[in-house]
């Protein structure tokens, strides 16, 4: 109780009265281009054993320079400082961090003097089980089309990915983590990795035969999840389901938006792992996938896009200047895009990032 009443205390301490806002990587605003303190004084805790991200600190007056400032763990085996603190910009001091233990602590912002400025609380959990999320629809952000998926059906012959989310009991978990994959004979599954995008952990499984078969999540000798994946024949696919996103704001009327074809079997439960053709009334794509990013143009008259794959097909009605298709599976939604791939690559991280930060 001692520990944790000094934790409080500091708490409000800090609430009352620092200057300074505390955020991370695991939700990463820095890609926004927008100042970090304009989205609130907060960490992502509780976060996941195991997570490595970065703490941001920013003067919210933009006059410290942080020459000699520091910032300090109370608990190093809950929370471990990974490196010494740098400065981002002339007044946001950056230090990198690691999960490394169950409990909570606190971030302390120390002045030349050590005077404590700010401080942060921190809580880490081991997570008790986890939940997969198809990597389009979760992209895609539509609260109608969230895209859990516990049981997969995933196209014999076809690859698809899912977020993964951590949880304790009920209490979802930030950040991604060591976690390992043991898979049966007939599926290939592989744990990726998203610094970019909320530092995320991603399941890629690619399917070779028809049946039941089975993925475990360990972290450590931990048995965190174990997923039951049925690998279904083209034949399943009865229909085919293009779903979107509504803009909410005079902003997002205009831009790159996502299309995402999802096909469904006659109970109308999503068939992963499937790519289509798409095609717009004045040209055809040689690429198939199974999204489709476009350039919305609000003085556009409607379009028709065609998404088709093995006899069935769907259409919708959209303002579409431009478009290209492309695959959840890629580089560009899971992985750094360091080394500069083309816009269109780019469109599914970016709106993805653009309308989870909206909620």
């Amino acid at each position: 109780m001692r520990v944790a009443s000094t934790l409080l205390g500091l708490s409000v301490l800090a609430a009352c009265t620092s200057e300074f806002t505390f955020s991370d990587s695991v939700n990463s605003r820095l890609y926004e281009f927008k100042p970090r303190a304009e989205y609130g004084d907060e960490l992502s805790t509780p976060y996941v054993l195991g997570a490595q991200f970065e703490v941001f600190v920013e003067d919210n007056d933009q006059e410290t320079d942080f020459l000699g400032w520091k910032v300090e763990s109370m608990d190093p085996k809950v929370l471990q400082l990974r490196a010494e603190p740098y400065k981002m910009s002339p007044h946001i001091l950056v230090v990198e961090v690691g999960a490394i233990g169950e409990g909570v602590t606190e971030l302390l912002l120390k002045d030349t003097s050590g005077a404590i400025r700010g401080s942060a609380a921190v809580e880490v959990k081991r997570p008790t089980r986890a939940k997969l999320f198809a990597a389009p629809i979760y992209a895609l952000d539509n609260p109608d089309f969230r895209g859990e998926t516990p049981h997969p059906r995933i196209l014999v012959g076809g690859t698809a990915t899912f977020a993964v989310e951590y949880l304790h009991e009920d209490i979802r978990l930030q950040g991604s983590t060591d976690i390992q994959v043991a898979s049966s004979a007939a599926i290939d599954a592989t744990i990726r990795h998203s610094e970019l995008v909320d530092n995320r952990n991603w399941l890629q499984v690619s399917v070779g035969a028809q049946g039941r078969h089975s993925a475990e999540l360990w972290l450590g000798d931990t048995l965190v999840e174990e997923v039951d994946i049925f690998g279904v024949p083209s034949s399943m696919i009865a229909g085919v389901e293009l779903i979107d996103g509504d803009a909410t704001n005079p902003d997002e009327l205009a831009g790159e938006w996502l299309l995402v074809g999802q096909a469904v079997a006659e109970d109308k439960q999503p068939i992963y792992g499937v790519d289509f053709e798409w095609a717009l009334p004045d040209r055809g794509f040689t690429e198939p996938g199974d999204v489709f990013i476009y350039e919305h143009d609000p003085e556009q008259e409607f379009r028709k896009i065609t998404a088709r794959a093995y006899g069935v097909e769907s259409q919708i009605s959209v303002r579409v200047a431009a478009g290209e298709p492309a695959s959840s599976n890629d580089t560009s939604l899971t992985c750094s895009v360091t080394g500069g791939p083309p816009p269109w690559a780019l469109g599914l991280l970016l709106l993805g990032l653009r309308r989870r930060r909206r909620a």
